[in-house]
């Protein structure tokens, strides 16, 4: 297969969702219009985009971790203008993943391993929230990071208020765990995604921000579980509140290729 060229979808992808070898010879995957049958990285920028992009830069992050070319809006004008589905499935077995609408996606550059481990035909797609003090330290090291993990500032990774309170926690269970999630709808709640507070310094309008991570994640390293922030309701329509969480104590069985952002 030439450089650039798409990999026609399988039983292991929902109609319209491809797999591309890029001209860099990096794996990427991206969603594409049933209908149409084109690809929904588009050459424009809506303004939603603008201001999430203004936000990555105030975070100072090094440019050498990002492959511009699929940066992508997940506003709801760019998804309805796509044609997108809401959901999909990847991996092997074929699991299904949301998604992330309402954010916005700046690509990371994909390490050779991904492309070794064929993970965008053969891993999972699931979501990782984090904070905006813990962004930098992540991409740095070049993997998710776990409570009690210290990062590259000096800071110590601590346990999410929140989170797996001490009565709903299984016996034994260890909290020292990456927590992700097939719904950013999950992976995108305060308790994981924590806001902040950003300044649009073009406009002096204020917004709050979140930050979370798209990866993939080897089927068969990782377990499921019901969500353990006391919800109380349904969290996402296409996931059952008892299997929504998903954890693992495995290092190296995540890796990340986006970066998502989103502001209100």
């Amino acid at each position: 297969m030439p450089c650039g060229g798409f990999f026609p979808a399988t039983g292991q992808h929902s109609v319209g969702e491809k797999v591309r070898l890029d001209m860099n010879g990096s794996w990427e995957h991206v969603e594409v219009d049933s209908v149409l049958g084109v690809s929904s990285i588009s050459g424009g920028v809506c303004e939603y985009q603008k201001r999430c992009e203004q936000f990555k830069a105030s975070l100072g992050l090094n440019d050498c971790y990002f492959n511009k070319d699929h940066d992508m809006c997940y506003c709801d004008d760019c998804h309805s203008e796509r044609g997108d589905d809401l959901y999909y499935t990847r991996g092997d077995p074929p699991k299904e993943y949301a998604l992330p609408i309402g954010w916005c996606r700046f690509a990371l550059d994909i390490p050779k391993r991904a492309k070794d481990l064929d993970v965008f035909n053969k891993w999972h797609v699931a979501f990782h929230g984090t904070t905006k003090e813990a962004v930098e330290s992540i991409l740095q090291h070049g993997d998710l990071l776990m409570p009690g993990d210290e990062l590259m500032n000096g800071h110590t990774l601590g346990e999410r208020d929140g989170h797996i309170k001490p009565e709903n926690a299984p016996e034994g269970f260890d909290k020292k765990q990456l927590f992700l999630s097939p719904s950013i709808r999950y992976s995108g709640r305060d308790v994981y995604a924590l806001r902040s507070v950003y300044k649009d310094t073009l406009t002096g309008i204020t917004y709050n921000a979140k930050i979370a991570f798209q990866v993939c994640i080897n089927p068969g390293k990782y377990n499921v579980g019901a969500e353990t922030i006391d919800a109380l309701e349904q969290i996402d329509s296409a996931f059952s509140n008892d299997e929504i969480e998903w954890f693992t104590k495995k290092r190296g069985c995540v890796i990340m290729y986006r970066l998502l952002i989103k502001l209100f």
